[in-house]
């Protein structure tokens, strides 16, 4: 039996309510002519528009930022960099020394531990 069949012979008892009609909406059924729609479309376009001369000009770097970024700096003009814990900070110059001396594996390559040098050249 099927909730369609059981359902047939259902009926509701009646409340006294009426049942309360739709009434179409005020602008006339919820079509929008094209001057609502024009009207829409250029607000929304304009104020994305706004917001985002608003968003650049607060994302804008000044031009000095800009060259001090571009220009190379040398190891020692790093600040050290806190490595937290136990471990406190390391300079730039220490982290390049010891990615030299332990270089990371190749890709898909197995890891090798490299062995200890003791003496001799």
């Amino acid at each position: 039996m099927t909730v369609k069949e059981w359902l047939h012979g259902v009926t509701l008892p009646d409340t006294g309510c009426p049942v309360p009609q739709v009434r179409p909406a005020a602008t006339g059924g919820g079509a929008m002519t094209p001057r609502q729609i024009w009207l829409y479309c250029g607000s929304c376009i304009l104020l994305v528009v706004v917001g985002m001369s608003f968003l650049m000009r607060a994302a804008s770097v000044s031009p000095g930022l800009i060259r001090r970024a571009e220009t190379p700096q040398t190891m020692g003009r790093f600040a050290p960099i806190p490595m937290g814990g136990l471990y406190g900070t390391v300079t730039v110059r220490e982290l390049v020394n010891y990615y030299l001396q332990n270089p990371p594996p190749a890709r898909g390559g197995a890891f090798v531990p490299r062995l200890p040098k003791i003496g001799g050249c």
